[in-house]
């Protein structure tokens, strides 16, 4: 299988020339998930681990990070780029699927739990003839709910749990979280840019409680014509094909 290498100052991330292949919303995700990431991180499908590679290198106080994929050639590709980028060994790829037990995953173990999952439910929409793809893009080996119950599962008492949907399934992540004893306490919608409608909504949910979740200030992913907003283009810019 072919391969593409990106490099970021201080990583080498790489992916499968083909199939399944990291969006901005890793990024995007990564961004927002850095201030309140800390201790030890586990990814949920982790693809390449490009999310854990980000966090590694946005937030100082991580200290160890797991990542949990099913497809076996993107846990090859996450365990090169976790031992040629951190040597130390903190990062660390897994495979199996996070809706049973994973050895040396432990539950309520973790400070923080993110995940960039499958963004179509399954049956909606056209499928991909790839089947890495679409097992990326649908959630046809993970629906949303045995996702925050995985969450729930593996963040400790005070964890957080943070990932990215598109706006389009907001309806869906209360009855999910409540479901799990999960509160959503941080929301942040996308629009790909000024008086677009929404396309992503980044959350953030915690265990109990009953408060209102705090809105953030809006992310316009763009603000021209090929070209990212400041706050992305910051973390995307550190990006160059070799």
């Amino acid at each position: 299988m072919g391969e593409e290498s990106i490099v970021v100052p201080g990583l080498r991330i790489r992916q499968p020339e083909r199939g399944y292949r990291f969006s901005i919303d890793s990024v995007i995700l990564a961004g927002f998930a850095a201030t309140s990431c800390r201790g030890a991180v586990l990814d949920l499908g982790t693809g390449c681990g490009v999310l854990l590679l980000l966090l590694s290198r946005l937030a100082p106080g991580m200290l160890a990070g797991a990542g949990v994929e099913l497809q076996d050639d993107l846990v090859g590709f996450a365990r090169r780029n976790f031992r040629d980028n951190c040597p130390d060994g903190r990062l660390v790829a897994a495979r199996g699927d996070f809706r049973g037990e994973i050895p040396g995953i432990e539950p309520g173990s973790f400070d923080l739990v993110v995940s960039n999952p499958p963004f179509g439910r399954a049956g909606h929409g056209r499928a991909n003839p790839d089947p890495g793809k679409e097992a990326a893009r649908h959630d046809v080996t993970c629906a949303l709910p045995e996702l925050f119950a995985a969450a729930s599962r593996f963040i400790s008492a005070n964890g957080r749990f943070a990932f990215i949907l598109p706006y389009s399934r907001r309806e869906e992540i209360g009855p999910c979280a409540s479901k799990e004893g999960l509160r959503v306490e941080l929301l942040r919608v996308v629009h790909p840019r000024d008086g677009a409608p929404p396309s992503r909504l980044l959350c953030r949910a915690v265990r109990g409680g009953s408060v209102a979740p705090r809105l953030l200030l809006p992310l316009l992913l763009h603000e021209g014509p090929d070209k990212y907003c400041p706050e992305v283009e910051r973390i995307c810019r550190l990006f160059r094909k070799r």
